[in-house]
């Protein structure tokens, strides 16, 4: 016969005397202090984790000297103090401005991809390892997800950045291969270079950059240069000449070396259609056969030749830019403040000397004010009631702003909009090794003075230039010392607007000084 099972004894309500010494209130007091040595061990274990977790996002491996694995610390440590040391060393000691472009060298950026990412994977890896090695396997559950968030958070704290410098790079690297091209070594002689070092242009005593501005419109076939600017820089003061080569010139000299010398023999002469603004079509469409075929560009090299010979000048370096994407520059840059001296219109089409009616599409009013890329391009080309000779002074004033108002911190902010549109609508034959020194060259021409060469009638005529005159003009400015100036003053012009569109094109600024100072006329 079968045992009945044992009765389940009765529960009794829980009674502190069930815990350990529960029976003695001092037994008892002394399981409360271990339970709160535990929680205070508990968070301080926490508090350390997060702190050492947080020294490696403030250095490299910080963290981890205070972990079992601090030999790893000490040599990451150690590793990112000589890279930041390296670096530092390099933009004080040649100037932040000169320094910093020598990361834009092929070297310099390569250098900057591989700062940006292994040194962004390092530094990532080091947080992650000082995370790891300060979890403990009795923490709550609640404290180990809110570390791994924390550290997760630090992690991309340095991950972002790492990979938008590694963007920057990239968008840069690719920009350059798009906006360098070679100088073509074939004809109108060799670029004079800089050196390295302190001072790279210790050799070289002036710079001659030719700036294009080409108009490819759609209605247009080809290319027309637009604008055309030789700037002659003095590298040891900055001191700069603006010469504006005005594009109706007529009869322009081909050098000896150049094929259309033998179909223009006695310049470039055949009536209206024969004007320095056609020269780039000239060489680059009609007679592209008289070239060598090696030559991709006969239209550019061209137009540099000729301008040499006009001005007396060796042209060391060329940059051309698109004027439908100067517009874009110039937004990208974030405007460019200007001193428009009277009413400047929009638009604006001359026919038989006179405006069209309702082609003006908009002004910009006279005054100190920041013109947007729309406004400022229409600033640097309109025509439609001013002289040529006001335009092209126009062109040398917005030069010396864009040259004077450039602050490179501020671009950088802006940097990854100003190369995607440069890269597309600028172009240059200055070589990327030679970025540190023309960095250094703007810093120098930012403390120096600014003049220009009047060629424009009277001093000059079109339809009948003097060569020679202007040969001497400009080394009559590019020889002689400027002039020291009383500093201008800053009142705004107030000149009364016109409201009639159909009015004769007038010279508001025509002068017969052939040398003036750029900065007194803006």
């Amino acid at each position: 016969m079968s045992q009945p099972p044992p009765a389940t004894p009765p529960q009794r309500p829980y009674d502190p005397r069930d815990e350990p010494g529960g029976s003695d209130p001092l037994s008892r007091s002394g399981w409360r202090d271990q339970q709160a040595g535990q929680r205070a061990q508990h968070n301080g274990e926490v508090r350390r984790a997060f702190g050492l977790t947080a020294l490696s996002t403030l250095l490299p491996g910080l963290g981890l000297i205070f972990t079992r694995r601090r030999g790893l610390g000490i040599l990451m440590a150690l590793a990112a103090l000589i890279t930041f040391g390296l670096v530092g060393f390099s933009l004080l000691s040649g100037g932040v401005i000169s320094s910093a472009a020598g990361f834009l060298t092929a070297r310099g950026l390569l250098l900057l991809l591989a700062l940006f990412v292994i040194g962004g994977v390092v530094w990532v890896l080091g947080i992650m390892l000082t995370a790891q090695e300060t979890v403990r396997d009795s923490w709550s559950t609640r404290s180990v997800w809110l570390h791994r968030i924390f550290a997760a958070a630090l992690c991309l704290l340095i991950a972002a950045p790492s990979a938008r410098g590694a963007q920057y790079v990239l968008i840069t690297k690719d920009a350059f291969t798009r906006m360098t091209e070679e100088r073509y070594a074939g004809r109108g002689g060799s670029a004079r270079t800089p050196d390295g070092g302190s001072d790279p242009w210790r050799d070289v005593p002036r710079v001659n950059v030719l700036l294009i501005g080409s108009d490819a419109a759609d209605q247009r076939t080809g290319v027309r240069t637009d604008s055309l600017m030789v700037a002659s820089i003095d590298t040891k003061t900055g001191d700069t000449v603006l010469i504006s080569v005005p594009r109706n010139l007529q009869k322009v000299p081909f050098p000896a070396d150049n094929p259309l010398k033998k179909v223009y023999p006695n310049g470039f002469d055949c009536g209206n259609e024969c004007l320095m603004d056609a020269v780039w079509e000239e060489a680059a469409t009609k007679n592209r056969d008289k070239f060598p075929a090696d030559e991709a560009n006969p239209g550019l090299n061209t137009t540099r030749e000729v301008v040499q010979e006009i001005v007396g000048l060796p042209i060391d370096y060329t940059t051309v830019v698109d004027l439908s994407g100067f517009t874009k520059l110039v937004d990208a840059m974030g405007g460019v403040t200007m001193n428009v001296p009277t009413r400047i219109p929009i638009g604006g089409v001359i026919r038989n000397g006179y405006v069209v009616p309702g082609s003006i599409t908009d002004w910009i009013e006279p005054g100190y004010q920041r013109l947007n890329g729309h406004q400022a391009l229409w600033y640097s080309r309109s025509r439609a009631t001013t002289s040529d000779d006001d335009r092209m002074r126009r062109q040398r004033c917005m030069v010396n702003a864009l040259v004077s108002q450039s602050n490179p911190f501020s671009l950088l902010q802006k940097f990854p909009d100003i190369m995607a549109v440069a890269e597309n609508n600028i172009s240059f034959d200055i070589p990327q090794e030679h970025l540190p020194a023309f960095a250094t060259l703007v810093e120098t021409m930012q403390k120096g003075t600014m003049r220009s060469v009047n060629l424009s009638p009277p001093i000059i005529k079109g339809y009948d230039p003097d060569y020679a005159k202007i040969r001497a003009l400009v080394k009559q400015a590019t020889t002689a010392p400027p002039e020291k100036t009383a500093p201008k003053s800053t009142g705004s012009p107030t000149p009364t607007p016109s409201t009639t569109t159909t009015v004769p094109p007038t010279s508001s600024s025509t002068t017969t000084q052939a040398i003036t100072n750029t900065r007194d006329s803006c």
